[in-house]
């Protein structure tokens, strides 16, 4: 009960979800923010103790990964952080999955949208620190095949 979150998404997606939050009845505990994260002129709401990222960052360009990361940095309290679910190729526990996960990569970078891709953990932890963040833990194999990234600000950030 003493938790209040805050969705941040585009408008259609933000009005599916107020729908699903009322109908649980917790509308007094969740806000909406309508936002498109690419536009260098989305500003994002500032004073949070987290913000969390579920498998959304691979779905964009290095820089346009790097455009948003600084942005949560901007957006997070002083003592706050970034948590970053993720399914990194090179970090699976079957040999399968990290192939599914590189071919599901040509399929972005090729088809889809030309620009994005499921990412080697070393390429996307370099991104991060250009973001001016750092990764103060890593969960590996989470459930079936993710990475949890629980992020800070480094010092000489924002």
């Amino acid at each position: 009960p003493g938790v209040s979150l805050t969705i941040m998404d585009l408008p259609g997606q933000t009005a599916m979800a107020k729908e699903q939050v009322a109908a649980a009845g917790l509308s007094d505990r969740i806000g909406f923010y309508e936002a498109d994260v690419l536009k260098k002129e989305t500003v994002f709401p500032k004073g949070y103790d987290g913000i969390w990222m579920s498998q959304f960052l691979d779905c964009f360009s290095d820089e346009e990964i790097i455009a948003i990361l600084e942005n949560c940095g901007k957006a997070i309290n002083e003592n706050g952080y970034i948590y970053i679910l993720e399914t990194f190729w090179d970090k699976q526990r079957f040999e399968a999955s990290a192939f599914s996960l590189q071919m599901t990569s040509l399929y972005f970078t090729t088809i889809a949208n030309g620009n994005s891709q499921m990412y080697d953990s070393k390429v996307f932890l370099k991104l991060v620190e250009r973001a001016g963040l750092q990764v103060v833990e890593q969960i590996d194999q989470l459930g079936v095949c993710h990475t949890l990234l629980k992020c800070k600000k480094t010092k000489d950030a924002n």
